[in-house]
Order: C-alpha cells, then sequence, then structure tokens
C-alpha cells in the first residue's frame, strides 16, 4: 500500500470517528470529549480541513470546504431529527465551517506539507536503523 492510499485510508477513518462522536448519544459522550461545544466543532473541522489539505491538490481545496460544510449540515440534521440527548443546533455549521476556512487557511500558510515531513521522518528514521 502507497503512503498516499494510507492517507486516504486514515482520512475514512477520521471522517468516521468524528461522525460517530458527532451522533453517539450525548449520555454516551465520552468524558473526555466534553469540551465547549462550539470549540469542539471548529477544532474537529479545522483539522480535518487541514489533515486533508495534506492529501489533496491545491486546485481542489473548494472540494474540502463543501464536504465539510455539507458534513457539518448533515450531523446537525441528524441530531436535529435523532432524538437521542443531541440537539441540532444552526451554531455548529456556522462553526464548524469557519473552523474548516481556518484549517485550510492553515494549509496555506504551509501546514498542508505536513504528510512531506512525514515522509522525509521515516526517510530519516529507516536510514538510522541501517
Amino acid at each position: 500500500m502507497t503512503l498516499q492510499r494510507f492517507w486516504w485510508a486514515l482520512g475514512v477513518l477520521i471522517v468516521g470517528a468524528a461522525l460517530y462522536v458527532c451522533l453517539v448519544p450525548g449520555q454516551e459522550l465520552p468524558v473526555a470529549l466534553e469540551w465547549n461545544d462550539k470549540l469542539s466543532h471548529f477544532a474537529g473541522h479545522g483539522l480535518m480541513a487541514l489533515y486533508f489539505s495534506g492529501i489533496v491538490a491545491r486546485r481542489s481545496w473548494w472540494k474540502i470546504l463543501v464536504f465539510l460544510v455539507m458534513f457539518g449540515i448533515a450531523i446537525e440534521l441528524a441530531q436535529y431529527f435523532m432524538h437521542a440527548g443531541r440537539e441540532g443546533d444552526p451554531r455548529d455549521v456556522v462553526a464548524n465551517s469557519i473552523g474548516a476556512l481556518l484549517g485550510l487557511g492553515a494549509g496555506w500558510i504551509g501546514l498542508s506539507r505536513w504528510p512531506e515531513w512525514i515522509a522525509r521522518l521515516l526517510r530519516l528514521s529507516r536510514r538510522a536503523t541501517q
């Protein structure tokens, strides 16, 4: 498996984990994840945007933004209709969107090079063990 495929597989797992955390009934939410609600939406979408900015070509970053905004809307609609101790909140969609924009902004200033940095570290550690 190439490193690129690994990053995509990990990205799918990250989105799945985010979906689980956002849709698990409120009383089952792990205590470690009970941050300020808006801050958690902001940080989660920002980190996902930054993550995907490292594996998606810059000309296609708009797709990351569209996906994350639509993902956030879908989560809030699901929370609204689930009636399982979670509430859909339009302000969460705003926090998600701002987080995604700032995550892409962090990618724009250079943090999207994280896969390159990791590959370099792996090469260095492989050389050190030889």
